[in-house]
This record gives structure tokens, sequence and C-alpha cells, in this order.
């Protein structure tokens, strides 16, 4: 998956998106391509706030506060139509895990992903954590949104897959 986001480059193959290949060489061009990926060990700053680390790397310009209040905006509205509701204004560090992969998966969609990548979502999730991703997953594919869901779990790839492929 890290050939897939950009972080590394495949020694030989290639990557089609939609029939068409595509060259990968950094996270942004996998971010332009509508590529998003959750990892396991969140990449979020601690001491910024929801909202700013979904801004961080996406600043339209230096007009920070318009950009955040239009983000704020577009979030609002993403939150309602998905069911994932984060405090925007809430230090990351105050947030409890759920709400931080929640944090996560929003930033891909906001910026554009119709191809979500989650490595061991589940990992730090409770049952109850889990079925609600599960719900919320299910929602992204009825609007269009493939995930790849890495996971050792057999049970969670039997709930949510509709295609399966194994790696040894």
């Amino acid at each position: 998956m890290a050939v897939l986001y950009g972080f590394y480059q495949a020694d030989s193959g290639s990557i089609e998106i939609e029939g068409q290949a595509v060259h990968i060489a950094s996270s942004k061009d996998a971010i332009r391509l509508g590529i998003g990926m959750v990892h396991q060990h969140f990449m979020l700053v601690e001491t910024f706030s929801a909202l700013d680390n979904i801004l961080l790397g996406a600043e339209p310009d230096w007009r920070l506060h318009a950009a955040r209040e239009q983000l704020r905006g577009r979030l609002e509205t993403l939150m309602r139509s998905t069911g994932l509701q984060v405090r925007l204004d809430t230090l990351v560090e105050d947030l409890p895990v759920g709400e931080r992969q929640r944090l996560e998966i929003l930033k891909a969609l906001v910026r554009g992903a119709r191809f979500l990548i989650l490595d061991e979502p589940t990992a730090v999730l409770t049952p109850q954590e889990t079925e609600q991703l599960f719900v919320t997953l299910r929602g992204l594919r009825e609007n269009g949104v493939t995930a790849l869901l890495i996971t050792h779990k057999l049970k969670e790839i039997m709930a949510l897959c509709d295609a399966v492929t194994v790696m040894r």
C-alpha cells in the first residue's frame, strides 16, 4: 500500500486507476488521483486542533482564517452525509482513538479520496467503534468510494468485503 500511496517506488509492474496507467511518485500524486490512506499509526499533529490537522498541507494560500472557515463548512456537510462526527476545535491529543480515526478518514475524503486504504483500522477500536466504522464504510461504498481494508481478522473480512486478496 505504501507503493500505491507514493511512499515507495515499485521495482516493476504498473498501477492502473479506472483502466488508465498512472505514475505515483509521491503521496501528493496519490491524493491528486483520489487515493487516501489511513495509517495504523495516525499521521496527526497532537497539539493542533482536528480542523487544523485537516487543513495542514492543503492550505490554499496565506489567508488561513478564510481557508479554515471554508473548510469547516465543507467538513460539517461531509460529517452530516457520512456520519463521521469529529469535534473540529478540539486538540487531537484530547480526542479518543476512535475520533482520531474518523478525523483521518475525513481528512482523506475532504481531499477527494475515491479509494480509501485502511491499514488495520480496527486494531485500536472498541467493538462498538468497529461496528460504527463498518456502517460508515458501507455508506461510503454506496456513494462510490472503494475501501481497501488491510486486516488479519477473518471475521472483519467476511462482514465487510466484496473481494479478498490474501498476501503471504
